[in-house]
């Protein structure tokens, strides 16, 4: 070809930039990654989104190869410092992702997110935990994990130092946190998931986040909340069902009574709906009806 008969090394490297972006009307090979390699390599995001999706989409092939080979790398990986910090750039995030874990890189994808990118990358690779098998699924939680962490999002790193149920991590973001509220709100997450942390007894506020995540006052808080929203006035099973609203046919002979089975329902929605407060219509009230 032109290009291997080329003798100034200079042109010919720009030459092979040139084929590398014509190689893009090629339906098959890897002609567009073979010759950006034999170029300057400097110039890959210069020629547009476009050149860098293909470029893309056969440096991974290419890496499965050479590895499957047993072939060195480097040069591969060494485009994603290219490749990765434009995708970032101009909202790929999503590709930026699929290339980092089709090169089995994820780990290192936090030094490319800032504080626009971070939210769309994590909320990309929590997408993807439960569609990848083990260890994958435990290296997006901890790569998420870092990245909260790094940008002091504490219940997020939370969420995934539970979901991974690491009580080291868990504490760690105990740890990181200064925030007395947020300390609070995180011990109603683990209250709430049924996690206990035992914290050391000069921490700020062990004594109230080891009770709010014993679930000591979970009772009180309902109610304080319930009187909040005013719906502290216990349902009968008949506002449940909403009878009043059923057309009413006309009966004929004496009125029917209940049956048991009707009862038996009526006991377990009257529980279900009024148990939290602790007071309903149907035992306490309307107990000598039955």
């Amino acid at each position: 070809s032109l290009h291997e008969k080329w003798s100034d090394e200079a042109n010919k490297k720009q030459l092979a930039d040139i084929i590398s972006v014509l190689a893009m009307t090629q339906p098959e090979g890897r002609e567009c990654l073979k010759f950006h390699l034999l170029g300057t390599t400097e110039s890959l995001t210069t020629w547009g989104h476009e050149y860098v999706r293909h470029v893309t989409g056969e440096l991974s092939l290419e890496y499965a190869d050479k590895m499957a080979a047993e072939e060195p790398v480097d040069r591969l990986v060494g485009l994603l410092d290219q490749i990765v910090p434009y995708d970032m750039e101009h909202n790929a995030e999503a590709e930026a992702c699929d290339l980092m874990m089709e090169l089995e890189r994820i780990s290192s994808i936090s030094t490319y997110v800032d504080e626009t990118t971070y939210p769309r990358v994590c909320l990309y690779l929590f997408s993807h935990v439960r569609y990848v098998p083990e260890p994958e699924d435990s290296e997006l939680l901890k790569t998420c994990y870092g990245m909260y962490l790094k940008f002091k999002q504490y219940p997020q790193a939370l969420r995934m130092a539970m979901v991974l149920n690491n009580l080291t991590l868990v504490k760690d973001v105990f740890t990181a946190c200064k925030d007395p509220m947020v300390c609070k709100q995180m011990a109603f997450m683990l209250g709430r998931q049924q996690l206990f942390l035992e914290l050391d007894e000069d921490f700020e506020g062990c004594e109230d986040l080891t009770e709010i995540m014993s679930n000591v006052h979970l009772n009180t808080n309902f109610l304080a909340l319930g009187r909040e929203l005013d719906i502290m006035e216990a349902k009968a099973p008949e506002d449940i069902y909403k009878t009043h609203l059923e057309a009413q046919r006309p009966s004929f002979g004496a009125a029917q009574v209940d049956s048991a089975r009707q009862n038996l329902a009526s006991s377990f929605v009257n529980g279900f709906v009024n148990c939290g407060f602790g007071t309903d219509k149907l035992m306490t009230e309307d107990g000598n009806k039955w």
